[in-house]
């Protein structure tokens, strides 16, 4: 069993290997919602690679015309070549695969979402319908899959101390605008709630289950504060059930990667921005929240929801949760992905990723990339979106001569398994 104090050691030997950390959090989200920024943010060493063609359609997130969508897997390239692809995917194949109906023992699907974004909320209800009906009709003709109709709505927007609430919900024996108060929605998540309702409301429809999967703000707060010392052991077994795992996942080679491309440059900007002397609670710092305070919250956050997702599946032998969680937390597997995938290794479940309406800056480093570029580059096509992240071999230094060879190449981090695109 690995100790609170060995997890605090991994922690630091990470921040010190990788140089890094951490994305907005729910009391920041106003300003960051509401800021236009453009930073040049300073080279990783990290080689990113894309191939798209060029005739790919994709969706500005602010507009809600239509739910009508494309889907396309990504097909990464670890060869020396470093070239990933787009393959064009029926979009009734894809709800068929994200149903878990080929034999498999369920798992769950991440639809990355962007929080204000009307299509993607109009696209997760869909997908929500569309798989509850096809897992339903397999059920009733006797598929010999060995999964099977449960079906479970993961919401990152929800904070697990509130679970009784969303529970009374899906009974019916609160209505709308009391699930909004009683989750303490306006406190506790900054984006609107009329664009998530449709999804509540469907799901209650369906009898399925919401599941809150995300850090009580207190706590979190807490972490920000005191680092991880600052929860108790009892508190920080309710959000961390596997340590052992824990504590490994930050070794991994191709963590550091995903750190400096992904958490680095937004700790950076946070702070450019002036916006880390709170903590999610409010409580003001006689200083800048440290990077490795700001570390800290962001892997209690991740393993929370995968560990609370991970935990409904086996519960729920055969089922499948569907997630609807920030893009940020489902890109390029450092997230909540490759958490749930470690955690699910043993049983083989399924872990899908989705990212709903992907734009230029979801899959550049923070503050590289300005807004206007961003309106640019969804008005002339997809051709520059990062499809992998490459990370290199034990032992071979970011920036070195040896890092620019092929054969230094340890392997790839994939975007995600689909892009799906608004039409």
């Amino acid at each position: 069993m690995v100790s609170l104090n060995t997890l605090c050691i991994i922690i630091t030997l990470t921040l010190a290997a990788s140089c890094t950390l951490v994305s907005a959090l729910s009391t920041r989200r106003e300003v960051l919602g509401s800021a236009v920024r453009s930073a040049t943010a300073a080279g990783s060493g990290v080689l990113v690679s894309s191939s798209l063609p060029s005739s790919l359609p994709i969706a500005n997130a602010d507009d809600d015309t239509s739910s009508a969508f494309s889907s396309y897997q990504i097909n990464p390239d670890a060869s020396s070549k470093l070239d990933p692809k787009l393959t064009s995917i029926d979009p009734n194949k894809l709800t068929q695969i994200l149903s878990k109906t080929s034999g498999n023992q369920g798992g769950a699907v991440w639809l990355g979402e962007h929080h204000n974004s009307v299509k993607d909320h109009k696209l997760q209800a869909q997908f929500i319908q569309n798989i509850y009906q096809h897992r339903k009709q397999q059920q009733k003709f006797g598929s010999s899959s060995k999964s099977n109709n449960k079906m479970a709505v993961g919401l990152e927007m929800i904070q697990v101390q509130f679970q009784p609430v969303l529970d009374r919900y899906i009974a019916k024996q609160i209505s709308d605008e009391e699930l909004k108060e009683q989750v303490q929605w306006e406190k506790r998540w900054f984006w609107s709630f009329d664009g998530y309702l449709p999804i509540f409301q469907k799901c209650r429809e369906l009898n399925i289950p919401l599941i809150a999967l995300n850090v009580d703000s207190e706590d979190l707060g807490l972490v920000e504060a005191n680092g991880l010392p600052g929860l108790s052991r009892d508190k920080l077994q309710k959000y961390v059930p596997d340590p052992n795992g824990f504590a490994q996942f930050a070794r991994n080679r191709y963590y550091k990667t995903y750190v400096d491309y992904v958490i680095s440059p937004s700790y950076e900007l946070h702070k450019e921005m002036g916006i880390l002397r709170t903590t999610i609670t409010g409580q003001l710092l006689e200083e800048d929240m440290s990077f490795a305070r700001f570390f800290s919250g962001r892997i209690l956050w991740d393993e929370s929801m995968a560990s609370n997702a991970y935990r409904w599946v086996v519960d729920n032998p055969g089922g499948l949760i569907c997630c609807l969680v920030g893009a940020d937390h489902v890109k390029f597997t450092g997230g909540i992905t490759g958490r749930f995938q470690r955690m699910a290794k043993e049983q083989q479940l399924d872990c899908t990723s989705v990212i709903l309406n992907p734009t230029l800056i979801d899959t550049r480093p923070s503050g590289s990339v300005s807004m206007l570029s961003n309106v640019a580059a969804l008005a002339s096509g997809p051709n520059d979106l990062t499809l992998q992240l490459r990370y290199l071999k034990e032992g071979v230094a970011v920036g070195s001569e040896e890092s620019r060879l092929p054969e230094s190449t340890g392997g790839v981090l994939a975007l995600a398994d689909y892009l799906v695109l608004s039409t």
